[in-house]
């Protein structure tokens, strides 16, 4: 089997877009062209093709060259040589940062693995207050799932980026005393994210009057033989303007062990 064939669809699709936007020598592409190409192969979900996650997800020729995909907006993307600061590698979690963890299961702790589902876990287990505000019983204000666009002009590296009706997507959001954070939840536990799924809510918070600070908290489960493992990381980004100049607040992983009756 060729190493073109052992490659998943979606990689596929990613790599002929490459290739055809280094041909032309335009790295700039529309969805237009993402179903076009995706179709021909045989890959008609447009939307996943451009969601880049983790480095996992792109096709080593265009890792070697140093290129990502970055949103645009309005349907727009482009390849650009940002590969370095587009994406942060998970740190490791060390041994004095792990909490074992009393854990009562519910009834619908396990219907299902979306990232609102993690979410849910986290607050309803009490973890994700005790990891934030160090005081299970703080009570945040919380805003479930929602979507919306902005038009920003920022920095990756030596890239300006200009993104217009960029549609932004959020897990859900706290707001506590002024600080609001913004969380992602993930399955499993990936070697590094895109930080534009952080950097992105970060931009549309911050303008928000009223706000004193704008936190973004990265989850992660795995299911476990003992019990499900959470991976809890607090980021905020030190300028505005730059979507590599993320910084780590704090870490932690919790132990969830059920109790014994």
């Amino acid at each position: 089997m060729s190493k073109q064939e052992k490659m998943g669809k979606k990689k596929q699709v990613l790599l002929a877009l490459f290739k055809s936007c280094k041909k032309s020598g335009d790295y700039k592409f529309h969805n237009k062209q993402v179903g076009e190409i995706g179709t021909s192969m045989g890959f008609r979900n447009t939307f996943d093709v451009t969601k880049v996650d983790s480095t996992k997800l792109l096709p080593d020729e265009i890792k070697d060259e140093g290129y990502c995909v970055v949103h645009l907006g309005d349907g727009w993307h482009c390849f650009m040589p940002v590969l370095d600061v587009w994406f942060h590698e998970f740190e490791e979690i060390e041994a004095e940062e792990t909490i074992q963890w009393d854990y009562k299961p519910s009834l619908l702790n396990h219907t299902d693995a979306s990232e609102s589902n993690i979410i849910s876990l986290v607050y309803n287990q009490l973890i994700i207050q005790d990891f934030l505000y160090g005081d299970k019983t703080e009570k945040p204000k919380i805003y479930m799932s929602r979507r919306t666009k902005i038009t920003e002009t920022y920095r990756a590296g030596t890239e300006r980026i200009e993104a217009t009706k960029l549609q932004v997507e959020m897990d859900a959001t706290f707001e506590h005393r002024g600080v609001v954070t913004v969380l992602e939840g993930k399955n499993g536990f990936p070697r590094n994210f895109s930080i534009y799924q952080l950097f992105h809510p970060f931009l549309d918070y911050q303008k928000v009057q009223g706000v004193e600070r704008v936190e973004c908290c990265y989850l992660l489960k795995k299911d476990d033989r003992q019990g499900p493992v959470v991976r809890l990381y607090l980021y905020s980004f030190a300028d505005v303007g730059d979507i590599g100049s993320i910084q780590l607040i704090k870490k932690a992983q919790y132990d969830l062990k059920e109790r014994e009756r």
